[in-house]
């Protein structure tokens, strides 16, 4: 299938699984608009920019900045019909252990993890349609029933990160937004700054593995939670 004429938005692509997925689908040949925190662009963005010139748009959005995400998606709907993907992957895991919790490392993780995806949803709304697939990147913590690590310390952003898959679920039976497919998706431990350098899985391996499981969903899976080889995860 050919992807010349196809678009993806790609928040946090700076590093991490942001960058290796934009790398992913600029090989597959996708027009690909990589979202970046002002004065945050890599070497490594640069890098493909030079690389693969007009198929790669950088553009700054700070998702803890309600004032950046409506200038990015006012930006995006003038000059856009349509984008067939969405990928919120942006994100913070700002935690405190038990006992030294605060209300501003939980606000953090919120803001960035929860209130910057929707509003940024929000925004680019005009731009679903029946063809768009919206993935917001979870995670494994975020599932009630494996309560995974429940003594580590990561529970502000668990938490943020259950928000965020309820807001996937409640977007995909919304009849406003229901036409468009949304997934909650876990990449898993992963080598990133976030994941360590312990995690099995590469950055390019779980990118492949993201991209294949995004071309395979379906309407009948919209609302799920999938971990990144399209496998459903417990709520």
């Amino acid at each position: 299938m050919s992807h010349v004429n196809n678009t993806i938005v790609i928040t946090g692509t700076s590093r991490g699984i942001g960058l290796g997925l934009c790398q992913h689908y600029l090989q597959s040949g996708w027009r690909v608009i990589a979202t970046h925190r002002p004065n945050a662009i890599g070497s490594e963005l640069h890098a493909l920019e030079e690389q693969y010139g007009d198929s790669l748009r950088l553009a700054e959005l700070d998702l803890c900045d309600e004032q950046s995400i409506l200038r990015f998606a006012n930006e995006m709907t003038s000059q856009l019909s349509q984008i067939r993907v969405l990928i919120n992957n942006a994100g913070v895991s700002v935690n405190r252990d038990f006992g030294a919790w605060d209300q501003a490392s939980f606000l953090t993780n919120f803001n960035a993890n929860l209130v910057g995806p929707a509003l940024l949803i929000q925004g680019l709304y005009p731009l679903l349609s029946e063809a768009t697939k919206v993935v917001q990147i979870s995670t494994g913590l975020a599932s009630i029933q494996d309560n995974i690590g429940a003594d580590g310390p990561f529970d502000a952003y668990a938490v943020s990160k259950v928000a965020l898959n309820l807001l996937t679920v409640r977007l995909a039976n919304r009849e406003q937004t229901k036409k468009s497919i949304f997934c909650a998706m876990s990449p898993g431990w992963v080598k990133t700054d976030m994941g360590g350098a312990e995690a099995p899985t590469s950055v390019t391996d779980v990118s492949a593995q993201i991209y294949t499981t995004i071309e395979k969903l379906t309407a009948e899976q919209s609302g799920a939670y999938l971990d990144c080889s399209g496998q459903v995860i417990a709520w």
